[in-house]
């Protein structure tokens, strides 16, 4: 700007004197020559008078550039990059009517008072499109609630094999293995399913459904196993998505975890197998000698006591095997056992309304309001507290009586409780011997047995405060169903999804090329103990936040303290409150910066002034076994492409003009995610510049004079 005003002062200085030549050259034949010699003998007769007319000349051209430079020129370029800002990126973003000439503040005034009108009239049509939009956005949170809540991990994919839905239970058996083994571990949209499943294994069963879809088959399910490391085995199954027409959209697909029923499998084929092959010779052994008995009848009595201690002791030992495997195998043997998931406050239900219809007993249920899931033989455990009311009525002379459902820690309890003369342990011991029921196999089970299988125990109390006995029942909770209960909580309602990745090609092969719009980002930021990567200063927080297909992705997100080799000096703590307090116990950086390159896989890097975090990365490739090889974006360079003549380019100011929410500054996760959305509000600014794809945006960049000043 000074160079512009520099250049219209020489012009205006410069122009008088130019005016008096020309006007000279054109009259030399008319003017004469002894005032000619006036004229030219002028300075040097009247120095004073010249020098102070040639002063009053210079400023007041100084003066006339300067007010058209800074009271008009400087405000139309300020005027022209605020009024893009309100067009394409904030609507909300209002022109300063302060500064510059009456004329200019009048054309802002006019220009804010043109975008309160705009912004009046978009509101009113936003709010009919919201209108018309509500039922189907009923359906997409509805759609996103139960498939948070389901308990088998669901992933939905592109043809591609991008991930564009997914819920809490898939990105848990996904990703937890796979962090404590080192692979790459990050479940997120538009990432590829063949960093989870095998390609080879997925590639068959889509090749299977195509193969029957062209056959004509109207319901295609393709079930495989996987292996994963850490000797994790997942159960799945792939469903196609088809649009109208039947043609393949995609698939769904399920994961349930059969670690720990493959385990079983396997030990009960070693069961079997040593049942079958174990006795075999046994079995042998004693069929001889019954044959040589049978075919000798008339066999002496001593050769007849020997054949026979032969078959005993081979019983004996076959005995022995049995007795030792079945306490080996006490687990299979019982696995068989018909358990269900159930919640406890449904189990109660049913027991009071069996206790009800069968006994002709009145007993009140109470549960708790939150899910305690339960892994029960239902049938068997109503049968057996259906046998203690019996029991109870007669013995004690039970009334009044309830069932209370009740947790503690990884334990649930079943109270029942009357009034009436209290249970004696002995008495409890003689009935815990009786049967209660016969199961699918034709076994008559006790209740003892019952209680047994289960994995639980069962007492009698002397009467409580309130005077009442009661028997507790004690059973453990489904940790399976608890922990996916947690994870749905955890994770909430409205989890991310885009079907409109259905649409279009995730896979960018001409990255460069592309438009800014079709990349995938990750926004980065980093907390440093100082300023000087090169002098010593380290890496003590990093944060990150990914962007898909022009939106914010805030579930997908890493947020990690590290821990330095040296203390933190109180000065930088002073910004970003971090203390040695909070990273004693954090990762170090060898193992923070190999889990967040594979957060960043396939994508590029944008940061605000990212060369700086650049660099501290590049110092720590030696340590960490990493580079950090993407393509960056600095929005502190695009600002400065996009608003040359704004001078507030720190991140607060950046924001406010592109009406950004500025939230825990100075905190890594927090500074990335401010700079993700200013980033995400650059892009059409820098789209109406021209800057399209991310080859254009890395030269605007590199062209603007602050690149000079960001190399770390």
């Amino acid at each position: 700007m000074l160079g512009k005003a520099v250049v219209l002062f020489v012009a205006v200085a410069v122009s008088p004197f130019a005016a008096i030549m020309v006007t000279a050259f054109l009259l030399k034949e008319e003017i004469p020559a002894d005032r000619l010699a006036f004229l030219a003998a002028l300075p040097a007769s009247h120095p004073g008078p010249f020098a102070l007319g040639l002063f009053v000349i210079v400023a007041l051209a100084w003066a006339i550039a300067a007010l058209v430079t800074y009271g008009y020129i400087a405000p139309l370029r300020s005027i022209a990059e605020g009024t893009r800002v309100i067009a394409l990126s904030n609507r909300r973003h209002r022109l300063s009517d302060e500064g510059g000439s009456r004329e200019m503040r009048e054309v802002a005034s006019s220009i804010n008072a043109l975008a309160d009108r705009f912004l009046a009239v978009e509101a009113d049509v936003m709010g009919r499109i919201q209108e018309a939009r509500q039922a189907l956005e009923e359906e997409r949170n509805t759609l996103s609630a139960l498939v948070a809540k389901l308990t088998q991990g669901v992933l939905v994919c592109n043809p591609e094999g991008r991930i564009l839905l997914y819920n809490p239970r898939a990105q848990k058996l996904l990703e937890a293995e796979a962090r404590a083994t080192g692979a790459a571990d990050w479940v997120g949209l538009g990432r590829s399913i063949e960093s989870f499943i095998d390609e080879t294994q997925l590639a068959h069963a889509l090749e299977h459904i195509h193969h029957r879809l062209a056959a004509g088959d109207a319901a295609v399910l393709v079930p495989f196993v996987v292996q994963r490391p850490g000797g994790q085995t997942l159960s799945a199954h792939v469903v196609p998505v088809l649009d109208n027409d039947r043609r393949f959209r995609g698939y769904i697909l399920t994961l349930e975890d059969i670690t720990q029923r493959a385990g079983v499998d396997a030990r009960r084929t070693t069961l079997l197998q040593t049942l079958t092959e174990g006795q075999r010779s046994a079995i042998a052994s004693v069929r001889a000698a019954v044959e040589t008995i049978l075919t000798f009848p008339d066999m002496d009595e001593d050769g007849r006591q020997q054949f026979l201690g032969a078959i005993r002791d081979e019983a004996v030992k076959m005995s022995g095997r049995l007795d030792a495997l079945e306490v080996e195998y006490a687990e299979e043997l019982k696995a068989h056992v018909p358990f269900q998931e159930m919640l406890g406050s449904e189990l109660v239900a049913a027991i009071g309304r069996s206790v009800r219809e069968t006994g002709g007993v009145d007993l009140e249920v109470d549960a708790p309001l939150d899910p305690i899931w339960l892994r029960v033989d239902t049938l068997a455990i109503e049968r057996s507290i259906l046998f203690l009311v019996s029991q109870l009525s007669q013995a004690c002379s039970a009334s009044a009586l309830s069932l209370t459902l009740e947790q503690r820690g990884g334990l649930v309890g079943l109270a029942l409780s009357w009034s009436g003369a209290p249970l004696h342990g002995e008495a409890l011991k003689r009935w815990g011997l009786r049967n209660v029921m016969t199961d699918r196999h034709g076994t008559s089970l006790t209740l003892f047995e019952v209680i047994e299988r289960h994995g639980g125990a069962i007492w009698a109390h002397p009467p409580a405060i309130d005077g009442r006995p009661f028997v507790r029942v004690v059973l453990p909770v489904s940790e399976g169903r608890q922990g996916a209960d947690r994870d749905a909580a955890e994770a909430g309602y409205g989890h991310d999804f885009d079907f409109r990745l259905f649409e279009e090609t995730t896979q960018v092969v001409d990255r460069m090329n592309a438009p800014l719009s079709k990349l995938s980002y990750t926004v980065i930021d980093t907390e440093t103990t100082g300023l000087d990567p090169r002098g010593g200063d380290e890496i003590i927080a990093i944060g990150a936040v990914r962007i898909v297909n022009g939106r914010l992705l805030r579930r997908e997100i890493f947020d990690s303290l590290v821990k330095p080799k040296k203390p933190i000096p109180e000065a930088s703590r002073a910004i970003h409150n971090i203390s040695n307090e909070m990273v004693r116990g954090m990762p170090p950086i060898s193992e923070a910066l190999p889990a967040l390159h594979r957060f960043v896989e396939d994508t590029v890097i944008v940061g605000h002034n990212v060369d700086f975090d650049m660099c501290f990365f590049a110092l720590a490739a030696d340590e960490t076994g990493v580079r950090f090889d993407h393509h960056t974006l600095d929005t502190l360079l695009l600002e400065h492409a996009i608003h040359a003549n704004q001078e507030d380019k720190s991140l607060e100011a950046i924001a406010r003009r592109l009406g950004v929410a500025v939230t825990a500054r100075h905190s890594a996760l927090g500074d990335a995610v401010t700079a993700a959305e200013i980033f995400l509000g650059m892009i059409p600014l820098l789209e109406e510049r021209g800057i399209r794809t991310l080859a254009e945006a890395k030269a605007a960049s590199a062209a603007t004079p602050a690149a000079r000043h960001h190399q770390y």
